[in-house]
């Protein structure tokens, strides 16, 4: 449970970080929260020869409401996610979905950015920010670009970050009325054996736009196009929610590919329980989408 040896360095920019990271390589990490890496290297899973310590950019911690988006900083802390008054009102199923990220110790030092650049097959908050249409920010040595996180989220584990680039913000343009998230955690980590998330809009009695996202069922966080398309495909009614709810899973279907399988849960086990996350989402989000 001790980590091989490394060489430390401090960042003091963006910058500097990507200047690092470009220096050394592979054989470099970036740490943020350090809930994910080093785990991982007290295990030996990961051994890095240079952590590069991104904790005294300062600037990448913020949630700032930019007109037509909710900008939030790669750094920002799940604690400050989950406690922000601007998030609680015009994004409160981020709030909500921070505030079920492991236990207060994890939170006040795990970061937003971190979470989404490890791409965790099981995780919160990259799934919910599927739902809402975010985007990533991203820094290099050639300058910034933006990805929609669908594009950015690539496997398990996998994104489409380079090793010499940062995150440096989220950004979140969709605030749909009606929005939910639920899971079944794992009681030790509280991560999701399965979970949903929906972001819908009504308009007479049918929804007009749906994002349905799951998580912990395959290798990434992933759109439940199915879902979403039988959602909107009729006015609402119990029966077409069932059905929605049902096809969460079906992104499997005739692909060969199998769901998550492990100590804690089988793959068809998880995909019974990502149907009834979907459905108990997908009620509550068309139950506040309705009262909005």
């Amino acid at each position: 449970m001790i980590p091989s040896s490394f060489t430390y360095k401090r960042a003091d920019s963006a910058e500097e970080a990507c200047d690092l990271a470009a220096e050394y390589g592979e054989d470099a990490k970036y740490l943020a929260g350090g809930h994910s890496l080093l785990p991982l290297m007290k295990l030996r899973l990961a051994a890095p020869e240079v952590i590069i310590d991104l904790g005294g950019l300062r600037d990448l911690s913020y949630i700032a409401d930019q007109g037509s988006h909710i900008a939030i900083g790669a750094l920002t802390r799940h604690h400050d996610v989950e406690h922000s008054g601007l998030l609680a009102r015009e994004l409160p199923l981020l709030a909500h979905a921070a505030g079920q990220v492991g236990d207060p110790q994890i939170r006040h030092r795990g970061t937003i950015g971190g979470s989404v650049a490890h791409a965790d097959p099981a995780s919160d908050l990259p799934a919910v920010l599927l739902a809402l249409d975010a985007t990533v920010t991203i820094a290099g040595p050639s300058g910034t670009r933006e990805t929609a996180l669908d594009d950015f989220l690539q496997g398990l584990f996998t994104t489409d970050l380079s090793e010499d680039e940062i995150i440096t913000a989220i950004t979140v343009g969709n605030r749909p009325p009606g929005q939910a998230y639920e899971k079944f955690p794992q009681p030790a980590s509280h991560l999701p054996l399965a979970g949903a998330c929906a972001a819908v809009e009504i308009e007479n009695g049918t929804v007009t736009r749906a994002r349905v996202a799951i998580t912990g069922v395959g290798p990434r966080p992933y759109r439940a196009l199915d879902t979403e398309r039988i959602v909107a495909s009729a006015p609402l009614t119990p029966d077409l929610l069932a059905s929605a709810a049902a096809a969460a899973g079906s992104v499997f279907d005739g692909t060969g590919a199998s769901p998550l399988s492990d100590q804690h849960a089988s793959g068809p086990y998880r995909l019974r329980l990502a149907e009834a996350m979907t459905l108990r989402a997908l009620e509550r989000a068309v139950e506040r989408a309705g009262a909005a």
